[in-house]
């Protein structure tokens, strides 16, 4: 990376793809405040530093607002932002996955009484009535349900798209470079940014396919590796003390 390892980084994670600035928020409250209001001050100093301008903030906050996920109201001249019971339930939701640990357990296969589609979140489709997904996703009622001992090695492209297995290759090259070239003296405000943006890029792909695990998959898939390299970053760089973010 350049001299401004920090700088260079914020640009990296940002042009890993579009990023829809509500979708941003949504990562920003549910990364930074899940259980407490965000000022707005402090919410626009987070999204000013991002590189997201204050009009696009203030359009994707009136669509969270709209569509129940976000609340406002005023205290003084400030206003206060925080999610709603509907936003912390959603949030809460894909916690597990996006800051949980590795799916170790052995995949299960599954098969269904008759064709049928099911969430490709959670379950990968083999064939046309035959499904993998993690022990503990629900199995429908009607479903067999069996526990192999070994998975073959053609199974990974089997279930992967090529666009996926990109998306983690450059994600997992722009950690790596994060994780051995940024220096850890960071300001509360350049720590707020650098999490949301590391959380954004890989929320954007780990909640999009089922949580299988490693052996499931091909050499090359980088899933598992960016897991690991998410989880390493966020615990180097913790939350920040926004009360603190205010004062400065």
């Amino acid at each position: 990376m350049p001299t401004d390892t920090y700088s260079q980084a914020i640009s990296s994670l940002s042009d890993l793809g579009p990023m829809r600035v509500w979708s941003l928020l949504v990562t920003v409250f549910g990364d930074l405040a899940p259980d407490r209001p965000l000022e707005g001050p402090t919410l626009s100093a987070i999204m000013g530093e991002i590189g997201i301008k204050p009009e696009a903030s203030r359009v994707a906050l009136h669509r969270l607002r709209s569509d129940g996920w976000v609340g406002s109201e005023k205290l003084g001249r400030t206003s206060l932002h925080s999610l709603t019971p509907k936003g912390q339930s959603d949030s809460d939701a894909a916690r597990g996955r996006i800051y949980g640990q590795p799916q170790d357990a052995e995949a299960v296969v599954i098969l269904t009484g008759a064709p049928v589609e099911l969430d490709p979140t959670q379950f990968a489709q083999v064939a046309p009535r035959v499904f993998l997904c993690g022990p503990s996703a629900a199995i429908p009622a009607d479903a067999m349900q069996l526990a192999p001992q070994s998975l073959p090695t053609w199974l990974g492209a089997q279930i992967e798209t090529e666009a996926m297995r990109d998306a983690y290759k450059s994600l997992h090259a722009v950690l790596t470079d994060i994780k051995e070239e940024l220096e850890d003296e960071l300001s509360a405000l350049q720590t707020a940014a650098l999490r949301v943006l590391i959380v954004h890029a890989w929320r954007r792909l780990t909640l999009k396919h089922p949580d299988l695990p490693r052996a499931a998959h091909s050499s090359d898939w980088r899933g598992h590796d960016c897991r690991a390299l998410v989880s390493h970053l966020l615990m180097r760089f913790p939350r920040p003390d926004l009360d603190a973010m205010k004062a400065a």
